[in-house]
């Protein structure tokens, strides 16, 4: 295939990540919630729900996407959020919620892996072995593109529509979009290969896939540090919405909008700016290895984001510090993906990369479940204590992993 075509596929694959992130619902999700009546413990029991969903199928989705075909498996992933945004639509109680939060689950579970394993997939076959961090960061550039334009636009719609639930209406043009850009990728990279489904077989492949990610030394510790630090930030994540609306603004910069209003501004041009940086800091995440062994430079981030979120527990009340605490723990994660998933996929055979990528994502479900109700029940009573904790196990974390890798290399 010449450069060209080469140069096409990679920008398809970019902009798949671009429709796939015009969530405009995405900043205003526990604003929401909040608004229809839910304290921030049932939002986190709607996050565990979607956690032990996405937990349960993550395996077997890795398995279908390997032995069914990754187009196919993408093809129902989205079918399942656009139902999800439907049901989000129309919901107004908590029951209704954990419905649609379990059509989102599927769908995520779904999609996590099968994409990069597709692209992990292209370059091996056209012999583009090298270039995986390079190219993953530049495909995930694009993504977080995609996020800034959605909390940019977002804001507009926001203000405008009658309520916030309608954003997940406006959430389906782009998804379906996408789901046709699916379908326009090469055929070789469906990689199907059985036609008809066996249970016996698929059983049979979930066992060696969890036996093979926990009889390798080597890939058991890559899959817990990329998922612990993955659920420790997808945690918190969305936890500066109700941040800044707690505030008191000190400047309203548009005389025409109320300080509700302002707050709806002010996250959506955080999350555009935070997204923004965040895309520079991925298509760039494979010039840090001139820094250091990526090993080292992952292990550190723990210690400084544990330190930023330290920082943040004591200053709640400034938008200023929110703002770069979580941009700083925007970048780091978008510096670090890049290099877990180039040390994964090449810490592991070629024809389980989607399934191992999906034991990561299961185990990352797992902690995420387990946790987020604790998380919601401490910040419904303190922010502050909520980053304090988490901050702190960031930090043991780090000295752990230190003690754990002198002792393996003595």
């Amino acid at each position: 295939m010449n450069e060209k075509a080469h140069k096409k596929q990679i920008i398809k694959f970019g902009f798949y990540g671009l429709l796939k992130n015009l969530r405009f619902f995405e900043p205003y999700m526990i604003i929401f919630f909040t608004m229809s009546g839910l304290s921030l413990f049932h939002v986190g029991l709607l996050y565990s729900i979607r956690e032990i969903i996405v937990y349960i199928f993550e395996i077997p989705s890795g398995v279908i996407a390997d032995r069914y075909g990754k187009k196919t498996e993408l093809y129902a992933c989205f079918i399942f959020y656009i139902i999800s945004f439907i049901i989000f639509f129309f919901g107004t109680s908590f029951f209704v919620f954990a419905i649609a939060m379990f059509f989102f689950a599927l769908g995520e579970a779904f999609r996590s892996g099968t994409h990069k394993s597709m692209i992990m997939a292209y370059l091996d076959h056209e012999d583009m072995k090298d270039s995986k961090s390079k190219v993953y960061g530049t495909t995930r550039s694009y993504s977080l593109i995609g996020s800034t334009i959605m909390s940019l636009i977002s804001i507009v719609f926001v203000l405008y529509l009658p309520e916030i639930k309608y954003l997940f209406l406006i959430a389906i043009i782009p998804y379906t979009l996408d789901l046709f850009l699916i379908m326009s990728y090469p055929q070789s990279l469906n990689e199907r290969q059985d036609s008809n489904f066996n249970l016996k077989e698929f059983i049979k492949h979930n066992v060696e896939s969890i036996k093979y990610a926990f009889s390798h030394w080597k890939v058991t510790g890559l899959l817990l540090n990329a998922s612990s630090y993955q659920a420790g930030f997808k945690s918190i994540k969305d936890y500066i919405q109700p941040l800044i609306v707690s505030m008191a603004l000190g400047v309203l910069v548009f005389d025409s909008f109320n300080q509700e209003e302002h707050s709806k501004i002010y996250i959506g041009v955080i999350y555009a700016v935070i997204y923004l940086v965040s895309a520079y800091a991925s298509k760039q995440a494979h010039k840090v290895e001139k820094l250091g062994s990526p090993k080292k430079i992952v292990q550190f981030m723990w210690l400084l984001s544990g330190g930023l979120l330290i920082i943040l527990s004591a200053f709640t009340e400034s938008i200023f510090v929110v703002f770069i605490v979580f941009l700083f723990l925007y970048v780091f994660l978008n510096i670090r993906r890049p290099l877990m998933v180039e040390r994964l996929g090449n810490a592991v055979e070629k024809d389980k990369r989607a399934s191992m990528l999906s034991v990561e994502a299961q185990t990352t479900s797992l902690l995420v479940a387990l946790f987020a109700p604790l998380i919601g029940y401490i910040a419904d009573h303190s922010m502050s204590l909520l980053f304090t904790l988490v901050g702190i196990t960031m930090i043991m974390i780090f000295f752990a992993s230190s003690i754990f890798t002198k002792r393996q290399n003595a």
